[in-house]
């Protein structure tokens, strides 16, 4: 009895030992308040704002061409009528052309600065989990619990303010 206890206590210490060093780290909280991620979204505003306000203004102009067909239809000509309507037709379908390209553009940009703010969020990670020892650093999707103990996020974001 003595020896299998003894037995099975050296057995849960080498099994312990052999988990090794972990931690984790919540990702959402680096993508969101890390410098590199603060001024990805800076960038994309900087890039998209001028268009988005763009967009903004030429809906706001359909809806006050839309305005003034209602209002001015039942004295307006036949032809007038038809070309107001055109002209309404155009610039909705510029609108959505436009509104698309924005959209497409805006989407391949912030993968493209995703992916940088993600590799940068990586190699902070692998240097800092081999300057401490660990063996394994998870994201806190990966883990059902994890004690605050094991939680490296403030160490990751303060290495990535540097």
């Amino acid at each position: 009895m003595r020896f299998t206890t003894v037995l099975l206590l050296t057995l849960l210490s080498l099994g312990a030992q052999a988990a090794g060093k972990s931690g984790f780290f919540n990702a959402k909280i680096l993508l969101e308040q890390s410098p590199q991620a603060i001024a990805a979204t800076e960038a994309l505003k900087a890039e998209f704002g001028e268009r988005e306000q763009s967009l903004r203004k030429l809906a706001q102009g359909i809806q006050q061409m839309e305005k003034t067909y209602q209002t001015d239809s039942a004295i307006m000509s036949e032809e007038q009528k038809r070309k107001a309507e055109e002209n309404i037709i155009q610039n909705k379908r510029r609108f959505q052309f436009e509104q698309q390209s924005l959209k497409e553009d805006f989407q391949t940009k912030q993968r493209e600065l995703l992916g940088e703010v993600q590799e940068a969020i990586r190699v902070v990670i692998q240097a800092y989990g081999t300057e401490n020892g660990y063996d394994f650093i998870f994201t806190d999707s990966s883990i059902a619990f994890g004690s605050d103990a094991v939680n490296i996020t403030p160490q990751i974001l303060e290495k990535l303010k540097k």
